[in-house]
């Protein structure tokens, strides 16, 4: 694949992005606006992992430099990223240190005693079910037979139904590991649940109130005349329990590497790198 054909994939298949949310004389929002504020929340969290000093500044350095990478790409003619204006830009770096904000926030209520395993938990599954189908909605783009289930932009529909069953797959996931030592158990009765709940939802969606995904010309049913989509979303389906509980037990491990520094009483965790494995027990 050439080059130029690499630039127009990747600026064809993040068109979704540059939707307009909102926008004023002063701010604009799109749904890069949710990258840059996930940039600004993960950012501190790395650097602080590998050591870096002075982290608040360093991150601000490196949202700042992200704008400028996007500004030289445009001018040296490499067709990634749409243009954008002033005010685009400066909001980009303003969200992003916003949530370069929130993360350093948990370093100070996590010395004060005020962040649990149980809140850190939590913290985790909300970031791994929002990414991960703030993500796949919006690279696959959902569209509905039903015009009211649509919007521009990211399928709020379908990101509001994957964020629920990512996130009740954490919860599950949770609740088994009490239940199960032997991991390969584990992992077949949370696909078992998985599986069940959602040829349910298939089934009442298509058949019972005729809501059919139909955004590609393509379209093929998974397992009995239910999910209907490409190969892609298939494999999606199909390996969505694994991707989420490894991002999950990454996300968490992460987190409490970087909170433990400060209070490890608390948290009651062991200041240590998890490896693979360790990420899915």
């Amino acid at each position: 694949m050439e080059l130029a054909e690499i630039l127009k994939f990747i600026r064809t298949n993040t068109d979704w992005l540059y939707v307009v949310i909102y926008q004023n004389k002063l701010f604009f929002f799109d749904y890069w606006t949710f990258v840059h504020f996930f940039s600004g929340l993960i950012l501190p969290v790395i650097l602080f992992n590998l050591r870096i000093q002075k982290v608040f500044l360093v991150s601000i350095i490196l949202l700042i430099l992200y704008e400028i990478l996007e500004i030289s790409l445009i001018f040296l003619a490499f067709n990634i990223f749409r243009p954008e204006t002033i005010k685009d830009q400066i909001t980009d770096i303003l969200v992003g240190i916003f949530g370069l904000i929130s993360t350093m926030k948990l370093k100070y209520w996590s010395s004060s005693g005020k962040i649990t395993s149980k809140v850190l938990s939590t913290i985790a599954k909300f970031i791994v079910a929002t990414a991960i189908a703030f993500l796949w909605v919006g690279f696959y783009g959902y569209e509905y037979n039903v015009s009211v289930l649509n919007n521009n932009g990211l399928n709020l529909w379908a990101f509001g139904l994957w964020f629920t069953a990512m996130f009740f797959i954490c919860l599950i996931f949770e609740y088994l590991k009490t239940r199960f030592d032997n991991k390969l158990v584990l992992f077949s009765v949370l696909y078992i649940i998985y599986s069940i709940d959602l040829l349910i939802i298939e089934f009442l969606g298509y058949y019972v109130f005729g809501i059919h995904e139909v955004s590609k010309n393509i379209s093929y049913p998974l397992v009995l005349n239910l999910i209907h989509g490409t190969k892609v979303l298939h494999y999606f389906y199909i390996s969505v329990p694994l991707i989420v509980i490894l991002f999950y037990r990454l996300i968490e491990s992460t987190l409490q590497l970087y909170l433990s520094q400060f209070q490890v009483e608390k948290l009651d965790i062991p200041n240590e790198r998890l490896s693979l494995s360790d990420l899915l027990n």
